[in-house]
């Protein structure tokens, strides 16, 4: 979780240099470092201090937990932004935050000493993943469906960004692919217990899956980062003619 604080710290420090967003946009890139930001001193708390204690783990594990679905509200809100509408940025922002309500009342309600359901963990944190990866998908479908329909548009939207940084259409497809696996190999990792499973002791200090999995889930944070750039350059295209939410 430190990695991607670091990462999202220095690709906002990158946009606010050389994109200067201001208004509503330099608050979707504010909201997409405030994700990571929120969560880490609770995550670096947890394992900092789980093994002082059944009461101490438990408050701090509560604490983690609910914190995943707090920082996943400013997320939804950045990649959202300039993609749908407004209405419907709001709108999923709201169901994240639906759902962090319920994560901290389930999270403070974890009795100490209680192992953690890995599955039924991942599972849960996979909803509110689904909700802020839908402006993500959603882009990445119009997108593929705008390639196959005019394979020739890619090159015209290029030309058209000229030296604020070309893209083709299928950019957004990429990022969503590359989001999509790399919680799929963290959330694997993860429940598997890969490769510690396999090798008790060997990986207590480098390869643990669960450095594995914060190195995936850095690499979707690099990523959405990457993807909301990219919507922020296409929105400031002039006569763009591929569509976005702003």
């Amino acid at each position: 979780m430190i990695w991607g604080w670091m990462l999202s710290t220095g690709l906002l420090v990158w946009t606010l240099l050389h994109l200067r967003p201001q208004g509503g946009d330099l608050m979707a890139f504010l909201a997409l470092w405030l994700c990571p930001t929120v969560h880490l001193p609770f995550t670096v708390g947890y394992h900092q201090f789980l093994c002082i204690g059944p009461e101490v783990l438990r408050r701090w594990r509560a604490l983690d937990v609910a914190f995943i679905f707090i920082a996943s509200i400013p997320l939804t809100y950045g990649l959202a932004y300039f993609v749908v509408p407004f209405p419907y940025t709001l709108a999923l922002t709201a169901v994240s935050v639906s759902l962090s309500l319920h994560a901290w009342h389930n999270a403070a309600a974890l009795p100490a000493g209680a192992d953690i359901d890995k599955k039924a963990n991942t599972r849960y944190v996979g909803l509110v993943v689904m909700v802020y990866l839908i402006p993500v998908v959603l882009q990445a479908a119009m997108d593929l469906r705008q390639a196959l329909i005019a394979p020739g548009r890619g090159g015209a939207a290029a030309a058209a960004v000229g030296s604020s940084g070309p893209y083709d259409v299928l950019y957004t497809v990429k990022c969503a692919a590359g989001i999509v696996f790399c919680f799929a190999y963290g959330g694997v990792s993860y429940v598997l217990s890969y490769p510690d499973i396999y090798a008790p002791g060997v990986f207590d200090i480098v390869g643990a899956a669960q450095q594995l999995m914060h190195i995936a889930i850095s690499g979707a944070t690099a990523l959405e980062w990457l993807f909301v750039i990219h919507m922020y350059q296409r929105s400031h295209v002039p006569g763009s003619a591929i569509p976005t939410g702003h």
